[in-house]
């Protein structure tokens, strides 16, 4: 199941959508998709908003 995850880098928050599998009895988390900062998440939805 993927679920969406933020880290904070040099106080500023980048996000992620990740995905946890458990590989040899440990929790391994895979990034499937790295969608930036919120200002760049806004930035993409709403050009795709004007181009539908």
């Amino acid at each position: 199941m993927a679920y969406l995850r933020s880290k904070k880098v040099k106080g500023k928050k980048y996000y992620y959508i990740v995905e946890s599998k458990i590989i040899k009895g440990k929790i391994k988390q895979n990034v499937l998709c790295y969608l930036g900062n919120a200002k760049n998440i806004l930035k993409t939805f709403q050009q795709k908003k004007t181009n539908t």
